[in-house]
């Protein structure tokens, strides 16, 4: 998963940024999942805060953040859903 900001009045497009992750990265690094944060927060020691997102993990029920699936067959980030979460966790979507 990677969890990103976007520029002030950007709009995430799940075709480019999969067109661009297909170019620049091997497959092992491709993330599955983005999701998009108004703000990156941080530690006192200015690393970035990580336990509470690794704990919410990719449950749409769970996260009020936008959250984005790398679906291969459509080649796009396509918007998460709970069928789609429910999906991966009976493995019917290989990760």
């Amino acid at each position: 998963m990677a969890c990103i900001q976007l520029k002030e009045n950007c709009e995430f497009n799940g075709e480019s940024t999969y067109r661009h992750v297909n170019t620049q990265l091997p497959n092992y690094a491709r993330p599955r999942f983005i999701r998009i944060k108004s703000a990156i927060e941080l530690t006192p020691t200015f690393k970035y805060r990580k336990v509470q997102l690794v704990e919410e993990g990719f449950n749409p029920a769970v996260i009020k953040d936008r959250l984005y699936f790398l679906d291969e067959k459509e080649n796009l980030y396509v918007q998460m859903t709970q069928d789609i979460y429910n999906s991966v966790k009976q493995h019917d979507f290989k990760l």
